[in-house]
């Protein structure tokens, strides 16, 4: 039998995309970590925290979210968070991509553009006609990356977000702050 499983090992392929599931959350929190210090935010919360949380909140039925694991050799290298939405103006269901992230000793080895295919052919088998993304304007590899992909068209809209509190006091009518000053 130890022949066998090493045989099938071998011509195992080294990287395997697969959409993540509740038990992948351990290994989401840990490249979710790795992916604020990339950015260089502040982990607000214990890897055990984070892997509850995203057991709970990222597999719900319907699903809000989608995740594609990468994973080499076994190990968790990346992963790919997209949601569908669809646009009343032009009755077009597309898909955007929240993250797209493959670990730092893992990245120039194909990952990223073998999650982007999966979900190219997520695409295509759902009938979706559109796949948008945004990338930091600072980030020249991800931005060299991505125009490899062969987009057609850049956006030059601007990216708004609200956080709490904010949230709360626009949904109380507070009037918004004088920046100005």
């Amino acid at each position: 039998m130890a022949v066998q499983d090493h045989a099938a090992a071998a011509v195992a392929p080294a990287v395997e995309i697969r959409y993540a599931t509740p038990a992948d959350a351990e290994a989401l929190a840990l490249l979710s970590q790795e992916l604020l210090a990339f950015y260089g935010l502040p982990v607000r919360y214990q890897r055990s925290y984070m892997a509850h949380v995203i057991a709970e909140k990222a597999f719900t039925d319907p699903p809000s979210i989608r995740i594609l694991m990468a994973l080499e050799r076994g190990q968790p290298r990346g992963f790919l968070a997209f949601s569908h939405s669809f646009a009343v103006a032009n009755c077009q269901t597309s898909i955007f991509i929240q993250d797209l992230f493959v670990t730092r000793k893992a990245r120039a080895n194909g990952i990223g553009r073998l999650m982007m295919a999966e979900l190219a052919r997520h695409c295509v088998e759902q009938g979706i006609g559109q796949l948008d993304w945004t990338a930091d304007p600072w980030n020249e590899k991800a931005r060299a990356f991505y125009e490899a992909m062969g987009p057609l068209l850049r956006s030059d809209k601007t990216y708004y977000r609200i956080l709490s509190p904010r949230l709360a006091e626009l949904a109380a009518g507070a009037p918004p702050p004088d920046y100005r000053r």
